[in-house]
């Protein structure tokens, strides 16, 4: 008889990366798109800020995403969509929190995130580890 143990470390790396990331891709975006360099905060004054109000603001979207992802490490799934729901999940969390949060650059803060949820998600490898049980 198979049984599943869940690998979390794919979460993890999903959710600090995803964290990390963001602020960065965030301040690319504004160094392209607007004109007046110096109205751009400066990433090392704002980094710790937003990673600590980030790893706050997304502890409902990650509880949610850890139930589905125990739920799809139980089943038989394709590896590829239960990485693609997750990243989902991710995204919809990203865009929701932040709309509720508000403010005048919330979608500005949703994309740079998604983007990091993107690249993280897909970069790192999603694996569910099989194990046998030995019926003795």
């Amino acid at each position: 008889m198979k049984e599943q143990n869940t690998d979390w470390i794919f979460l993890f790396k999903h959710w600090i990366f995803t964290l990390l990331l963001g602020p960065v891709i965030s301040q690319l975006i504004m160094y392209i798109i607007v004109l007046h360099p110096n109205k751009i905060v400066g990433l090392l004054e704002v980094f710790p800020l937003a990673f600590i109000f980030s790893l706050l603001f997304s502890i409902p979207t990650y509880i949610i995403y850890a139930s589905a992802y125990n739920y799809f490490s139980k089943k038989d799934l394709p590896i590829l969509l239960s990485k693609f729901i997750l990243i989902s999940i991710a995204l919809s969390g990203i865009f929701i929190t932040s709309y509720l949060i508000k403010g005048y650059m919330w979608l500005d803060i949703a994309i740079s995130y998604s983007i990091s949820s993107i690249i993280s998600g897909l970069f790192f490898k999603l694996n569910f580890k099989d194990e046998e049980e030995n019926a003795e």
